[in-house]
């Protein structure tokens, strides 16, 4: 076979596949996962997995069973409608929805969520969960933000001094576009934003009053920050009283 037609035959192949996938969605149903890769949870933790089931009006649902399978073997947890299984486990939204309480060790494996309908048939979907050996790094993030009060052709580039050096992407941890610069790694006290864009240059400075050299700034900035809101909510509370009384 040559080249025109192996191409004129995959095209054939995939005009035929994408027509059965449309009729399959047009006239038949599906089930899926809203979260389509790894699922990650602690131990101790509450894992919750939610599927959803795209549907015409004229089909009726009459099951839906959860399954986990793993190198322990496999277990039915759930039915809907009917019976929850396992002791740690809850049924919400119609079914579609499984919440399993303080996972264990033997808790990580397969998923299968199985729909079955009037007529016998049957779909499903798998999701995996894996286990999380530790938890998301947190970071206090200083944020560089120019205004934008006028039309502009370009996007502004942000540059970071941290006591008057520059940092770059192998010194700190910046986001795409450098507007964000995360902490935890740096021990300045003097923070520097400079924007450039085709509008012209603006600076702001961020200054850590009292920071100790030993320990660095990183969480002076979040006990300066949650000073800050307390001051606001304090503010805040004290206007409320005083504008409710006057009324």
């Amino acid at each position: 076979m040559n080249i025109i037609a192996q191409a004129w035959t995959s095209s054939i192949i995939i005009v035929l596949m994408a027509q059965t996938s449309s009729s399959a969605d047009i006239n038949g149903w599906a089930v899926h996962f809203i979260n389509r890769g790894p699922l990650y949870v602690a131990l101790g933790r509450t894992l919750v997995l939610e599927a959803t089931i795209d549907k015409t009006p004229g089909v009726d649902i009459l099951l839906m069973t959860w399954e986990r399978k793993n190198r322990i073997g496999s277990m039915r947890l759930a039915e809907y409608p009917g019976d929850v299984i396992h002791r740690r486990v809850s049924l919400g939204k119609g079914g579609v929805e499984i919440r399993l309480r303080d996972v264990e060790e033997s808790d990580y494996g397969n998923y299968t969520f199985a729909v079955t309908d009037a007529k016998g048939t049957q779909k499903q979907d798998v999701a995996v969960v894996l286990r999380a050996d530790k938890p998301p790094e947190a970071s206090v993030v200083l944020l560089c933000d120019a205004s934008r009060d006028r039309a502009q052709w370009d996007s502004s580039v942000v540059t970071w001094l941290v006591d008057g050096v520059e940092v770059t992407n192998q010194t700190a941890h910046t986001s795409e576009g450098g507007s964000r610069l995360h902490l935890q790694e740096l021990k300045g006290r003097n923070y520097t934003c400079i924007s450039n864009s085709s509008l012209g240059t603006s600076v702001a400075h961020f200054i850590i009053p009292g920071c100790p050299k030993e320990t660095g700034c990183s969480s002076s900035v979040a006990v300066a920050l949650t000073i800050v809101a307390l001051v606001f909510l304090a503010t805040s509370a004290v206007t409320f009283y005083f504008c409710g009384y006057k009324g």
